[in-house]
C-alpha cells in the first residue's frame, strides 16, 4: 500500500513538472504568465482606416496592425486593447487605464509637456485645407479669413488654426467649429449645410471621402501641416518606449512598416506623402 501511495505521488510531481516546463516554453500565453506584462493599449474605432470595428466588431486597422506586429517582437510584454472615443484616450492615459495611446497622435508643445512620445515615428500627414469641389472662394489659407472651419478636438490642425487666432487681429480671425469627433457623414453634411465652409485632412482621407461619397470635395492651397504620428506614453515610463522605438526601428529596416502602410493606406506613408 505504502509503495502505490508512493509511485502516484511521484508520477504526479512529474506530471505537474511537464506542464510547467510546457507553460515556461510559450512564448506568450496572456498575463498570467511569469516574465510577461501586459500592456494595454487604448485608442480608436471610428477613424478607417486607421483604427475601426469591421463588420464582425474587431478592431482593425493600420494602426492595428502596426501595434501587433511590435507586439511580435517584444516577447517580454502582451498587448491588450481598450478602446475610446479620441478626446478620451489620453485621459485614459493620464489616469493610468491605458500603457500606449494610439490614435495617429501628432506632436504639440502641450501634448510634450505632459507625456512622453516614441522618438520613432509610424505615419506621415499632410494636412490640407478642403472644401467643396463647387466653391471658388477659397483657394488660400487666407480665403479662410471670415469663414468657419471645421476643426477636431486635440487635432494638430486644430492647435494651427487657433494659435493664428491669437496673434490675429480681430478682422483676421478664422471662425471656429470645435468638436469632439465627427463622423464623416456629418462633415461632409456640415459642408454641404453650410455649417462649415472648409475642414482640414491629408489627401489620404480626401481620396477616400471622395469614393465614398461622389467626388465633391478637393483640396485647395498649400498644405496646413506637415507631421508625424507618434506613439504617447505616460512620462517616466522609458523602459516601454524604449522597447516599443526599437521594435519599430526593426520594422522600418526589414521594410515590414511600409508594407503594412500600403496594406492598410494604400500607400507608403511612413516616410512623408
Amino acid at each position: 500500500m505504502k509503495k502505490t501511495v508512493l509511485k502516484k505521488a511521484v508520477l504526479a510531481g512529474l506530471a505537474a513538472l511537464v506542464i510547467a516546463a510546457g507553460l515556461s516554453s510559450c512564448k506568450k500565453a496572456g498575463s498570467g504568465t511569469a516574465g510577461v506584462k501586459t500592456i494595454i493599449v487604448g485608442t480608436g474605432t471610428s477613424y478607417n482606416p486607421y483604427c475601426y470595428l469591421d463588420e464582425n466588431g474587431n478592431l482593425v486597422g493600420y494602426e492595428k496592425d502596426v501595434l501587433d506586429a511590435i507586439d511580435e517582437l517584444l516577447p517580454q510584454y502582451s498587448f491588450k486593447y481598450e478602446t475610446f472615443d479620441f478626446a478620451n484616450i489620453l485621459l485614459a492615459l493620464s489616469g493610468g487605464k491605458i500603457d500606449i495611446g494610439a490614435h495617429q497622435y501628432e506632436e504639440s508643445e502641450e501634448r510634450r509637456k505632459n507625456y512622453l512620445f516614441s522618438t520613432e515615428t509610424y505615419n506621415s500627414f499632410i494636412t490640407h485645407i478642403v472644401v467643396l469641389k463647387d466653391r471658388t472662394d477659397i483657394n488660400s489659407f487666407d480665403d479662410l479669413i471670415g469663414k468657419t472651419v471645421h476643426l477636431s478636438v486635440g487635432d494638430n490642425s486644430a492647435a494651427t488654426i487657433l494659435k493664428y487666432n491669437e496673434g490675429a487681429a480681430p478682422d483676421k480671425q478664422i471662425n471656429t467649429f470645435l468638436a469632439k469627433s465627427l463622423q464623416s457623414e456629418q462633415i461632409v453634411a456640415g459642408l454641404k449645410n453650410g455649417q462649415f465652409d472648409a475642414t482640414f485632412m491629408p489627401l489620404l482621407d480626401l481620396d477616400k471621402y471622395n469614393r465614398e461619397y461622389g467626388n465633391i470635395l478637393k483640396a485647395v492651397g498649400k498644405p496646413l501641416n506637415s507631421s508625424f504620428s507618434y506613439l504617447i506614453f505616460r512620462k517616466g515610463n522609458t523602459e516601454l518606449q524604449e522597447a516599443v522605438d526599437g521594435a519599430l526601428r526593426q520594422l522600418k529596416e526589414s521594410g515590414k512598416l511600409s508594407e503594412l502602410a500600403i496594406k492598410d493606406l494604400g500607400r507608403d506613408t511612413t516616410k512623408g506623402e
